[in-house]
């Protein structure tokens, strides 16, 4: 048995039938875990600001961000997709919630206000839909190691935002909405390139029928991406109303 086939068939490789089920305790156990986590920050803010090792903390959340996001390739390269040959090419890291957690692995550290507003938005949009509905995991349930590095790679972020914002006081401003478009606009024709010239690649699931939406990528993508955009303003003036009724 070679390297690659022991990989394919233990910890880190795919069940050969669905073992992760959309709405099961599987499902469930981690978005709890994660609410958890941030009511415990919230309650313990105070605490956690004036903590002598503070940044240690978030370094360390960074430092573990980064492991993860890491071991997904290095996962590849051994195991590659579905339990196929590696296939580098259809992973390029253009997807998302990679550039959430990687954006968030230099905002956790730097505390740059800008990079947070960024963060805020696309984590706290997109990661929250892959936690919600997370095929890409049906075939690596939790006897896998994906499953872990699945939820860690779209919890960790979404945990960082909410820890910025209540141990540093971090809020997200209404121009970040524009900066966030203006790095969602790059990633998306980056992805319709990507779908195009590499075979089966469905980066930002631009390839995916939405419904009563058009799959005429001239026509869907703009509507994404204004879609996307009315999300954003949304979360903008939820974020504000919950922090004007605070200030009362």
């Amino acid at each position: 048995m070679t390297t690659a086939q022991f990989y394919q068939n233990g910890f880190f490789g795919y069940s050969q039938e669905q073992d992760f089920f959309i709405g099961s305790i599987w499902h469930i156990i981690p978005i709890v875990l994660m609410i958890i986590a941030i009511l415990l920050i919230y309650k313990y803010r105070k605490q956690i600001r004036e903590f002598k090792y503070e940044s240690t903390i978030r370094y360390v959340l960074a430092f573990v961000m980064m492991i993860v996001e890491m071991s997904y390739f290095w996962r590849l390269l051994y195991v590659g997709s579905q339990g196929k040959y590696p296939d580098m090419m259809s992973y390029l890291p253009i997807q998302m919630c990679q550039w959430g957690l990687i954006t968030m692995i230099f905002t956790i550290t730097s505390k740059n206000k800008k990079l947070f507003s960024i963060n805020y938005y696309i984590t706290l949009l997109f990661a929250t839909i892959a936690l919600i509905y997370p095929i890409v995991i049906l075939y690596t349930g939790p006897t896998y190691y994906r499953y872990y590095q699945f939820w860690l790679e779209h919890i960790l972020p979404i945990v960082c935002v909410f820890y910025l914002m209540f141990v540093h006081g971090m809020k997200p401003d209404y121009k970040g909405i524009f900066r966030t478009l203006y790095v969602i606009v790059p990633l998306v024709i980056l992805s319709v390139i990507a779908n195009s010239k590499i075979p089966m690649a469905n980066y930002l699931y631009l390839t995916m029928k939405v419904p009563f939406i058009p799959d005429n990528q001239w026509i869907k993508i703009p509507i994404l991406i204004l879609i996307t955009a009315i999300l954003f303003h949304l979360m903008y003036f939820i974020f504000y109303k919950i922090d004007n009724r605070k200030k009362l």
